[in-house]
């Protein structure tokens, strides 16, 4: 391979070996870096000049030879190009005798038992340069054995009018060669090359001749960035890049390096080059590895127990050798290649070190316990208190795996039970955020410090909430002890948290009177809502307010109101889930989605697994309640999938619900009803909408006695809990579907009849499903009348699933009643809803004439909003009485409307009006969604 950026030095070798060749001896010393490329150089130059017929003999001292006396001269005095007869005479010259002791290898004194043999081998030496040029060449002067040296010296002062050219290569530092030897070395006169890095364009040079890469394919700029023109780095980097497929492009940023990370040649060039030195030089290296922005003399020194200015020189030969940028490695792989060369006991022992060095200097928590974590070890409370103090860095920086790795280390570290109670308190909290299961085994310790008093109220309430997520025998009695225990304590707000996750999971069975005002219950203001306000006690009040069916505005208001007020965290979980769960049943969906979608993508940010899995299952019950079968379906899918089910504990109804139910709606074969839940889930809200969506799902495959059986422990549950209430799991409606699948109609209206009786069931969803069903139920001449009460309801709802099947079946009654015009017009308003859900198609009754009559928008016309209400409800079939009742106007005022619609329409009557006239509920603008989202 040829030489890059080395034609000078090259140059200036081959002329004076023509100076030395006419009888001018010369002494030339090659000097460079780690692996800065002395010895290739070296190894051309003598080439070149035995191939012109000069007599070439070549050496190369070793660390492991340095003690061994006349090793090199033995190297050089064996070589083939001596003639025959010359080197058995010399060979008798040279014993290589016994190493000696280190310290002795710096003595430039002759012994007087060498002393002929070095004048007879120096003789030999010039009357061979009689016959021909002769160059001794000598790599690694450094590591030179001191007798070996001796005769070189001896011989450069023999030399100035001899035909003999000495070339010696050593290492750029001041302390690699012995100082006396070196110092008598360069005392005479002699020429000094001093070889440099490459530079960018070298290493181009350089890339260029390699076979199988291109300058263009490896990037030059980064190629030298990542090697500081260390020729046996760069050669390792196209190494790496030819067999890895490798690119090494230029490309900004921080990411640059894992894009394309330099493979095994390129770390097993980086251990060569610390190899081929003393090992304080690796020893100063593996010190940097550990130390990394806190790089420097003065910490090295302290770590490994160096003197600072020895360090100081060490780092200085790294840079040289382009290992370094300043302090710090120039590339990860190289400090990873570096750091993999330790011992495990080494490693852990260096880290540790560091650990308590940089805690001693004030370093920030943080990176004190990435040694701690590194070492797998920490002794004393201050590394506990350091990897506590860690932790809680970062959470605050959305962080919670290392918060983990700091608390588990710290958990072993403790040197009391009061300090291991509170770190494992925080460790279960921070691990429920994202596997559930994980820090369910902290349970058992934490119930136990309980007993024994260790627990403070806040502490036990967090026991007690996840007591009550996994389902645990447990759970009642230890959160009524903590609650006896807040209220002595007037720890309200504990109090208050903990009470509103048992009624989140176990529902609250003191709801107040249908007849209660809506105000009541919902009286705290702005104030008081805030997180350090009883933010809980006001999320439970709201979300009974929306089960109870009551002001749904005001419902809404008061949920917002929470939402904007609580900061997503472990405490406020229940709170926001309730508030859009209030959202939720009161009819307004379309609220509560923006605030989901914001709030999952806090959690996502937060690392919080949990809390994102929560949030995505209450946005799938959102489009749910919307007739969005397809999203409800796949978002409670990907719920699912966010956390392994036994980490759902009791929750795991609410997504297994929803999904059932949306699978049940577009037909899908599912697997759902078989998968293993906790038997405590039952008992639980979520419980009791699993086994009503589970009825359904009975009931969708002919398994009517099953479905008849879940309905009613579905009801039977409900009414234990003081949960009865349809709009939260309609049972009773379940149950009249059964009984109408069994022709038994009286039962099912009976069963429709009591769920409108009962409490919120004047829900538009909760009436418009009921009301469906009690038609179904009933004599024909009643149907019409009860299906328009139920298409109004569920356009009020926003249930576009419900309302397609409510128009459809108005459709089939018109078209029994031999209303085929209306029967056409609503058969088409079914369709279009069904279209927009991407749903199933509708049974529809229509010919083929039908189907090509064009469909007027409403949005195309010129109809006022109050003609639109009034056409609206005539083109479902209402009287003109019934309109007025409904629209609280005049039936003058309905008669006029309707001829101003026909005049603009252009219609003869009511039943030619057009099927795009579909009143759908139009939200009151409010509110905007959630504003100034909060990060964890």
């Amino acid at each position: 391979m040829t030489l890059v950026e080395r034609d000078r030095p090259m140059d200036l070798l081959e002329r004076l070996q023509c100076e030395s060749a006419s009888g001018r001896g010369q002494v030339v010393l090659i000097n460079g870096g780690l692996a800065s490329g002395k010895t290739a150089l070296l190894d051309a130059f003598t080439d070149r000049v035995a191939a012109s017929g000069a007599l070439v003999l070549n050496a190369t001292g070793s660390r492991a030879e340095r003690t061994l006396q006349m090793g090199v001269l033995d190297q050089l005095l064996r070589s083939p190009a001596l003639p025959p007869a010359v080197a058995g005479d010399v060979a008798r010259m040279v014993t290589v005798s016994a190493p000696v002791a280190e310290d002795d290898t710096d003595s430039v004194t002759i012994r007087q038992s060498h002393v002929t043999r070095v004048h007879g081998i120096c003789s030999v030496l010039l009357d061979l340069a009689r016959d021909r040029p002769l160059i001794i060449a000598v790599d690694d002067l450094q590591f030179v054995d001191s007798v070996s040296l001796q005769v070189l010296l001896f011989l450069q002062r023999r030399i100035r009018a001899a035909r003999v050219m000495l070339v010696f290569s050593e290492w750029d530092h001041r302390a690699a060669t012995p100082m006396r030897s070196r110092a008598e070395l360069t005392r005479r006169p002699h020429y000094l090359i001093k070889l440099p890095m490459l530079s960018r364009e070298g290493v181009e040079r350089l890339a260029a001749q390699h076979p199988a890469v291109t300058a263009d394919s490896v990037g030059a700029e980064r190629l030298h960035r990542w090697s500081g023109g260390n020729p046996l780095l760069v050669r390792a980097l196209l190494q790496d890049a030819s067999a890895g497929g490798h690119e090494f492009r230029d490309a900004p940023g921080p990411e640059e390096e894992s894009a394309s990370a330099p493979g095994s040649a390129f770390r097993r060039a980086v251990l060569d080059c610390l190899h081929r030195w003393d090992p304080l030089l690796l020893e100063v290296a593996q010190a940097l590895t550990v130390l990394g922005d806190y790089s420097s003399p003065y910490m090295v020194r302290w770590l490994i127990g160096v003197r600072q200015d020895t360090a100081a020189q060490i780092i200085d030969v790294l840079q040289d050798a382009g290992l370094l940028d300043g302090h710090l490695y120039r590339h990860q792989a190289a400090r990873a290649a570096v750091l993999n060369s330790l011992k495990p006991v080494d490693r852990t022992a260096l880290h540790l070190r560091a650990a308590s060095l940089l805690h001693e200097h004030g370093i920030a928590a943080s990176e004190v316990a990435h040694h701690l974590i590194a070492a797998d070890s920490g002794q004393g409370q201050w590394a506990a208190d350091t990897l506590r103090e860690a932790a809680a860095e970062a959470l605050s920086l959305n962080r919670p795996q290392f918060a983990v790795q700091c608390l588990t280390l710290a958990l072993g570290t403790c040197v009391d039970d009061a300090s291991r109670t509170a770190v494992r308190e925080a460790l279960m909290r921070i691990e429920w955020r994202a596997n559930p299961s994980a820090a369910a085994r902290h349970l058992a310790p934490l119930h136990e410090a309980l007993n024994a008093g260790r627990l403070h109220c806040g502490e036990a309430a967090l026991l007690a909430r996840h007591l009550l997520w996994q389902g645990s025998q447990d759970a009642e009695k230890v959160t009524a002890e903590i609650l006896g225990r807040a209220d002595t304590t007037s720890d309200s707000e504990t109090a208050a948290e903990l009470r509103l996750t048992q009624e989140w999971i176990h529902g609250s069975p003191r709801r107040p009177q249908r007849n209660a005002s809506p105000v009541a219950d919902l009286t705290l203001g702005r104030k008081s809502a805030k997180v350090n306000g009883n933010v809980w006690a006001q999320a439970g009040a709201t979300l009974a307010a929306a089960l109870d069916a009551r002001s749904s505005s005001r419902v809404a208001h008061q949920a917002e109101q929470i939402l904007r007020s609580c900061r997503l965290g472990d405490h406020t979980l229940e709170a926001i889930a309730c508030a859009l769960s209030a959202l939720i049943y009161a009819g307004r969906a379309d609220l509560a989605a923006p605030w989901c979608d914001s709030l999952r993508q806090q959690a996502q940010e937060c690392g919080a697994t949990t809390w994102q899995a929560v949030l995505t299952a209450l946005r799938a019950d959102a489009h749910l309640r919307q007739g969005n079968l397809a999203e409800a379906g796949a978002q409670a899918r990907t719920a699912l999938d966010l956390m392994p089910m036994q980490s759902w504990g009791v929750v795991a109804g609410l997504p297994l619900s929803i999904a059932l139910l949306s699978d049940i709606a577009v037909g899908r074969q599912t697997s759902l009803p078989d998968r293993a839940v906790p038997p405590a889930m039952f008992e639980t809200v979520f419980g009791m909408r699993y086994l009503h969506a589970r009825g359904h799902h009975h009931l969708a495959h002919g398994r009517i006695l099953a479905a008849v059986n879940d309905f009613q422990r579905c009801g039977d549950l409900m009414q234990q809990h003081g949960m009865d209430l349809p709009i939260m799991a309609p049972w009773r409606s379940g149950l009249a579907q059964a009984h109408l699948r069994m022709n038994q109609t009286q039962t099912a209206r009976e069963f429709v009849e009591e769920e409108l009786r009962r409490p919120g069931a004047d829900n538009p969803r909760v009436r418009g499903h009921a009301l469906r069903l009690l038609a179904e139920a009933s004599q024909v001449k009643l149907r019409s009348s009860l299906l328009r009460k139920a298409v109004d309801a569920l356009q009020e709802s926003g249930d576009r699933l419900e309302l397609s099947r409510a128009l459809d079946e108005l459709s089939q009654v018109h078209h029994e009643q031999g209303q085929y015009r209306r029967a056409r017009v609503v058969a088409r308003q079914a369709a279009q809803e069904a279209r927009t859900l991407q749903a199933p198609k509708v049974p529809q009754q229509l010919t083929r004439e039908d189907e090509a009559e064009p469909v007027i928008s409403v949005s195309e016309s010129v109809l006022s909003d109050a003609e639109r209400r009034v056409a609206t409800l005539a083109a479902l079939g209402h009287t003109n009485r019934e309109i007025s009742r409904r629209l609280f106007i005049t039936v003058s005022t309905v008669e006029q409307h309707l001829t101003r619609v026909y005049r603009k329409l252009n219609v003869s009557g009511r039943a030619d009006l057009p099927a795009g006239l579909t009143l759908h509920r139009e939200h009151a603008v409010g509110s905007a969604g959630p504003q100034n989202p909060q990060a964890c």
